[in-house]
């Protein structure tokens, strides 16, 4: 990681606002993040809206200097796009994070990364079919993503430490927001394994609404592949897998138990559109073995 990457990188990030993709221009444009900084605090507006000017007047390098040193005297690292470890499906996106924050080891996204999504209020049988795939899946050396979020993330997260399974939590908050609350034990379960938690968002940032669209995008895009385990049609894990085929990458899905459970209504339209049904593990690893493994 380079420091004045870091400072720069952020300055914009918080200028332009996490996940806008203007930032990429912006950088194009000058040639670096030290160079857009240095033309715009000298007053070159060209790339600047009337909101992004207004933002200049209270973000400024000393408060990015304060976040960095928050992060140093609490063991918070941080990536920049183009750092040799920065994942690299990730830096393949339309708009990867110029910067993001970690606890843990990159080296968990350097193996195969599959995505594991679904409702924050699955069923028994899904709960049940969930961590068994994902304790399979994960035997074989794959590092499973998944939100960090109540229901199936955390079946996911959870089913790979009890295994004692490298997986990867993405966050809609600030790295260091106990969110879910109670989730800090699991985190650190996750790390201990060689696992990560990550976000694009700084320090101290409370999850909310608008966060978890942006979130949804690198999850999909640090996998080879998404895979659903239920879904209803407004389902945000539908979003995660939207976002996956923009990248045309492997999209999953576990089959409805009762099609005419509306909690399934996604599901099927993944299905309909050509996702690859799971019933176990060989369904996902088959596609793989060869390639990847």
């Amino acid at each position: 990681m380079s420091a004045e990457n870091s400072r720069f990188d952020l300055w914009l990030t918080q200028i332009f606002g996490t996940a806008n993709p203007k930032i990429h221009k912006v950088i194009e444009n000058y040639g670096s993040s030290r160079q857009a900084y240095d033309a715009i605090t000298a007053g070159d507006s060209s790339m600047i809206s009337e909101q992004e000017s207004e933002n200049m007047d209270y973000i400024t390098i000393d408060k990015t200097d304060r976040i960095l040193d928050f992060c140093e005297k609490n063991s918070i690292s941080l990536c920049n796009l183009g750092d040799p470890d920065y994942p690299k499906l990730l830096s393949e996106i339309y708009d990867p994070p110029l910067v993001f924050f970690y606890r843990g080891s990159l080296s968990c996204f350097d193996s195969l990364c599959l995505t594991f999504v679904g409702t924050r209020q699955p069923s028994k049988y899904i709960m049940k079919l969930c961590s068994r795939i994902s304790k399979d899946v994960g035997s074989v050396g794959i590092t499973l993503v998944s939100g960090m979020a109540h229901g199936v993330d955390e079946c996911v997260h959870t089913a790979c430490v009890a295994n004692g399974l490298k997986t990867a939590g993405v966050l809609a908050c600030g790295i260091d927001v106990d969110y879910p609350y109670g989730s800090r034990q699991l985190r650190e379960k996750m790390v201990y394994y060689g696992g990560a938690y990550i976000t694009e968002y700084i320090p101290g940032t409370k999850p909310a609404p608008e966060n978890f669209n942006p979130r949804n995008r690198i999850l999909a895009g640090l996998s080879r592949g998404t895979a659903v385990f239920q879904a209803a049609v407004n389902s945000g894990a539908l979003i995660t897998a939207g976002y996956a085929l923009e990248e045309n990458r492997d999209i999953f899905c576990v089959p409805p138990p009762d099609v005419f459970d509306p909690a399934y209504d996604g599901v099927i339209e993944l299905i309909r559109d050509g996702a690859i049904p799971i019933f176990n593990h060989n369904d996902i690893l088959k596609e793989y073995i060869g390639l990847y493994l």
